[in-house]
């Protein structure tokens, strides 16, 4: 055991406490108890750092915690369920008893945590940010369009238009803007300041459908859906069933004519590769590049990217659209904390117009609420498709 990787792991722990507080009230109290141990309990101490050694220490913080809850949810883990309102409607808070209650089940379950910890990868589980492509896409009213996610895990935000959308006036939320998808209505978005929109916008029939990841997780089985959910914190019901509609429209598309494929990734480097690769034939229809929060983890922020995106993409014969989520690197002041700027860029090709780069809006890293920028309109002005 090293003193440095303890004391980090530790700190780590208690920066995941800071930033749960206020959002979710169990994974407060259960970081900063686990940060308790690291630095007073021997026991624990020991097993969670030989555990956690071939790992980094953010990793680590997640990992056990989807370990804990994986227990949970395959209900080996009685004691502990109550405080869990993906099991119960009337959970308990977390209390003098539950640090308590933590250990025994950690402890009891040692073996099984630590194999997972060791083996498992972080999977992403919000499957709202499929907004990023379908609004922009279905306002454009193109007809058909081919999907590339970058950073895709699971690929669950590849069948965005298969689910239900509400685009909601953030100064009167009694007045609904925009329906998007073909689903019953499962998100709320509220959309603040003023946006030229359809009224009625039509989703893009989806010709085929391809994800890149570090690590693609593939959702065969029971076992693969349950350590996906896992993933969800354990006070966060809504995003639960957000992610099992998502799993079910999933499964609905992997027996259509575009299910969802899923290929390694490493980025920026296997790009240019991948894309290559993404169609057996050159694509007849326009070609949708999206990515939501991939670039803050790759080694140089994602400056790379739009070079390589833009080599292939003047290649190609049909338009090619490229839209982000991402951390604005232009120094401008989001509306709020960790807000995401949204982007598009535009290559015409056919010797139409030139390539452009709009900046659509703000939008709220889980997808729950957007600002429009000064470039939308613009953008719903140029005709992107003959």
């Amino acid at each position: 055991m090293t003193p440095d990787f303890r004391s980090r792991l530790a700190d780590r722990f208690r920066k995941q406490q800071q930033f749960a507080e206020g959002y979710s009230p169990l994974y407060a109290a259960l970081f900063g108890v686990v940060g308790d141990w690291l630095a007073d309990d021997e026991e624990v101490a020991a097993w969670l750092v030989e555990a956690a050694q071939p790992r980094q220490p953010l990793d680590v913080t997640l990992l056990l915690a989807a370990s804990i809850h994986r227990e949970v949810l395959r209900g080996t883990a009685a004691a502990l369920a109550p405080y869990f309102s993906t099991i119960h409607q009337a959970p308990l808070s977390p209390d003098t008893e539950f640090p308590a209650v933590l250990r025994a089940t950690i402890l009891a379950h040692r073996d099984r945590l630590a194999g997972f910890i060791q083996r498992a990868n972080v999977q992403t589980n919000e499957t709202g940010r499929g907004t990023v492509w379908l609004l922009p896409v279905a306002c454009l009213g193109w007809p058909a369009v081919h999907l590339v996610e970058l950073g895709a895990s699971a690929g669950l935000n590849l069948v965005a238009e298969r689910r239900g959308y509400s685009l909601i006036d953030a100064a009167d939320p009694t007045r609904t803007l925009l329906r998007l998808g073909d689903g019953s209505p499962q998100f709320t978005l509220l959309a603040q300041g003023e946006a030229r929109l359809p009224s009625v916008a039509t989703s893009p029939v989806i010709l085929s459908r391809i994800g890149g990841d570090v690590f693609p997780f593939h959702l065969h089985t029971a076992d693969d859906d349950l350590t996906l959910a896992s993933f969800v914190w354990g006070d966060q019901p809504q995003r639960m069933e957000r992610l099992r509609e998502g799993m079910a429209a999933l499964r609905v598309v992997a027996s259509s004519a575009a299910p969802v494929r899923l290929r390694p990734l490493r980025l920026p480097d296997e790009l240019p590769g991948f894309l290559a690769g993404a169609f057996p034939s050159p694509p007849d229809a326009p070609v949708v590049i999206f990515n939501t929060t991939v670039a803050l983890y790759l080694p140089d922020k994602g400056d790379s990217l739009r070079g390589l995106i833009d080599a292939w993409a003047t290649a190609q014969a049909v338009p090619v659209l490229w839209l982000q989520w991402e951390p604005d690197r232009e120094g401008q002041e989001p509306p709020g904390r960790e807000w995401l700027v949204w982007t598009a860029d535009y290559w015409p090709n056919a010797g139409r117009f030139a390539a452009r780069r709009f900046r659509l809006g703000w939008v709220h890293p889980h997808g729950t609420a957007l600002q429009w920028g000064p470039d939308w309109d613009e953008f719903l002005r140029i005709p992107m498709q003959s």
